[in-house]
């Protein structure tokens, strides 16, 4: 298999009933008999990567489960049947995401074969999953590691393992095979609670933070650095066909339960307010809130996504509380310093 630190590796297939010894470290097949590893055989792909033998997030990631077997001793063989016993990141991915979302129809060394292909034969791919895997682990206090980021623990890994399965579904949607794309949006609505569907375009840098609601429609569009809470709807308006879903901007933050409806533009770098309902288009970096949303001030930071600061701060309940703050619920730029 084509890996990005340039290694080959030629998976053990342990079938039903056979007992011969592997050369693995850990009977990991016995003890989580779920896990399977899918008989790989993939064309070299080159990469800049590959060229330098240099991936210093899959390094990380080895280095924490190596660390975590040794203090969690009855983990060992999960973290080496997730990550270990694997030679890159694409690997180990297509491996927790084909075990979480197998079934009694989709088989896990299916599944594996399936993300293992289009992510390692991918270049966008290759740079988004280690994009986002860094968003994570800089934007959410949760995730104490990269680790544990693509391990499938509740609350921190959902919306990462999601989003990456999003981003194998659309590749298999933009080739053609519609029905196993709609497929897999399906299982990972079942399993994660996050339903995107993969006709969705959606930029590098993301962060779902718990993910658990999240609801984005067909013809969304999502910039890169975009940070979004629980419970988004990015979400269509009647009966129509055509570009009927929000677009939003690069570095935008929109906080949970935020609904926004309709072909609208969220600005880059701008800010929703928890539990907004958004109708018409958002200004570049401003700040909006409330059920419509209304303006109530500009940011004063190019990427809020980044800093993840939404908390309400006094400027905010005073713009909201009190309109003679702002006259006519109408902000002008410079009125409104601080962050939501």
């Amino acid at each position: 298999m084509a890996c990005i630190n340039g290694k080959n590796s030629s998976p053990v297939i342990i079938h039903a009933g056979e007992d011969e010894e592997t050369d693995d470290e850990f009977p990991f097949e016995k003890v989580f008999p779920v896990y399977a590893k899918g008989a790989l055989k993939l064309d070299p792909v080159l990469t800049d990567f590959i060229n330098s033998g240099y991936d210093p997030i899959w390094d990380a990631i080895r280095e924490e489960a190596k660390l975590e077997a040794e203090k969690e001793p009855i983990l060992s063989s999960f973290l080496y049947a997730s990550i270990l016993s694997h030679d890159c990141l694409e690997q180990a991915l297509g491996f927790v995401l084909a075990n979480r979302l197998q079934n009694l129809t989709l088989f896990a060394t299916q599944l594996m074969d399936i993300f293992c292909n289009v992510i390692v034969h991918d270049r966008c791919i290759k740079s988004s999953i280690r994009l986002d895997l860094q968003a994570f682990k800089d934007r959410d206090p949760a995730c104490i590691s990269y680790c544990s980021a693509i391990l499938h623990l509740k609350f921190v890994p959902q919306g990462y393992l999601a989003l990456q399965a999003y981003r194998v579904a659309h590749k298999l949607w933009i080739q053609g095979r519609q029905l196993l794309a709609l497929a897999l949006q399906s299982r990972v609505s079942e399993v994660f609670g996050i339903d995107i569907h993969p006709a969705a375009r959606i930029g590098k840098g993301i962060l779902l933070d718990h993910g658990t609601g999240v609801v984005i429609g067909e013809t969304a569009v999502i910039g890169d650095r975009v940070s979004i809470l629980h419970g988004v709807t990015l979400g269509g308006t009647g009966k129509e066909t055509g570009d009927r879903h929000p677009n939003i901007g690069d570095g935008a933050l929109l906080g949970a339960c935020v609904t926004i409806l309709g072909n609208i533009k969220i600005g880059a770098g701008a800010m929703v307010a928890a539990g907004s309902l958004v109708l018409k288009d958002v200004p570049l970096y401003s700040m909006v809130a409330g059920n419509p949303a209304k303006l109530i001030g500009f940011v004063d930071e190019q990427d809020p996504s980044l800093t993840m600061e939404h908390d309400g701060t006094t400027e905010f309940f005073r713009a909201v509380a009190y309109k003679e703050t702002i006259p006519n619920g109408v902000a002008e730029k410079g009125d409104i310093k601080k962050r939501i």
